[in-house]
């Protein structure tokens, strides 16, 4: 049996490693609870490691040197590079961001086509996807927030926004959609989410969704595996999504794309 004082010891060893120091405390804390509750004092921090690995770490082939990757942009955008040419080798940092940014030319219009032009927006476990908004063609009030458990990063996302779109209404923060509260928006992106969700606590996906304050929930899934392999993913997430809301009188359609499958839902 543990005690509070054993989720504050674990807490801050995993605070202080230098893998995991730059994490949200609440997810490290949420992390920790859930493993101590699990598997006992003796394995709760490797377990706790090898999680946040998996909802984290595992998404960047190499953790990134955000510092020298901001110095390059701002030297690219003040020479008059492009601005989406000096953004795409960012966004092909990241497994999600990467597979996703063949589609961004159509991606956003797709969806925004079913959900209408929205005046707010959710970002969940954003990544470096906020960096795409630049193909969403959102007028320039629209109010964009994303959230993410990873402070570094939040940081360099920050730092791109006041370089280039300083007017902007966009907003990235920490936040573990498990742990916080939100407030509405029009559209809540919850972009690869589920999967991560449900490997950290099997069968939450539903709740989170019916707890998201929104008109619209955009949920998508990927067609393949990190190593690249299909194996069936389509109809197997398809499947799965249709079980999953089969209870709600919710209205969806399905957009399929080459690297990425997406449910767009009406609640």
């Amino acid at each position: 049996m543990y005690q509070n004082q054993d989720i504050v010891e674990l807490t801050q060893r995993i605070i202080q490693s230098k893998k995991y120091k730059n994490l949200y405390r609440k997810t490290i804390k949420r992390v920790v609870v859930e493993s101590l509750e699990k598997y006992g004092k003796k394995q709760a921090e490797k377990r706790a490691k090898k999680l946040l690995h998996q909802m984290w770490g595992a998404y960047y082939g190499t953790q990134p040197n955000f510092k020298k990757l901001l110095t390059k942009f701002g030297r690219d955008i003040k020479e008059g590079r492009d601005l989406k040419e000096s953004l795409l080798p960012i966004l092909a940092l990241q497994s999600s961001t990467y597979e996703r940014r063949s589609l961004l030319n159509n991606f956003y219009q797709k969806i925004f086509s079913i959900t209408g032009c929205p005046n707010s927006i959710i970002d969940h476990a954003c990544g470096l996807n906020p960096l795409t908004i630049f193909w969403m063609g959102l007028p320039q009030e629209t109010r964009y927030r994303a959230f993410d458990i990873d402070k570094e990063q939040v940081n360099f996302l920050r730092s791109i926004f006041r370089l280039v779109s300083p007017e902007s209404k966009v907003e990235i923060s920490l936040g573990d959609i498990l742990v916080d509260e939100f407030d509405y928006a029009d559209v809540v992106f919850m972009l690869k989410l589920l999967p991560c969700l449900e490997h950290q606590n099997k069968g939450i996906s539903l709740q989170v969704m019916k707890r998201q304050k929104c008109q619209y929930l955009v949920i998508s899934f990927p067609v393949r595996s990190l190593s690249g392999k299909r194996k069936g993913m389509i109809d197997f997430y398809t499947t799965e999504f249709q079980d999953l809301i089969k209870g709600e009188r919710w209205i969806w359609e399905r957009i399929l794309f080459e690297t990425e499958l997406v449910f767009v839902v009406k609640k």
